[in-house]
């Protein structure tokens, strides 16, 4: 969380990926995983983008409760606190990672 609250390198996923940062969760509308690998095995924080540059973490998790699958079955969990805490307010929407944030990121799903 600390890289991206300094606004230091991130490396993000709009698909499941290994060693990234931040993820958005496949199959669930627009939930981002913030990765913390340390200490290991690492955090999860699960949350949704209100605006550009804006992430609302809603629920962390041990990467050791959430097993290799379990990621949409929780991320899941997000979507309800968000309708809890902001109503109706819906979430930031875009096309490309630059939508949602600032550089400097690498998106590692384009190919160069």
């Amino acid at each position: 969380m600390g890289k991206f609250v300094a606004g230091h390198f991130l490396y993000v996923s709009r698909h499941r990926a290994t060693k990234v940062d931040l993820e958005q969760i496949e199959n669930v509308d627009e939930v981002w995983a913030l990765c913390f690998r340390m200490p290991v095995p690492g955090w999860r924080l699960f949350g949704r983008f209100l605006e550009h540059n804006t992430f609302v973490g809603l629920r962390l998790f041990d990467r050791h409760l959430l097993g290799g699958y379990r990621y949409e079955e929780n991320a899941k969990t997000a979507i309800q606190l968000w309708t809890n805490v902001l109503g109706n307010l819906r979430p930031l929407r875009g096309a490309s990672v630059a939508a949602y944030l600032s550089e400097p990121f690498r998106d590692v799903d384009e190919t160069e």
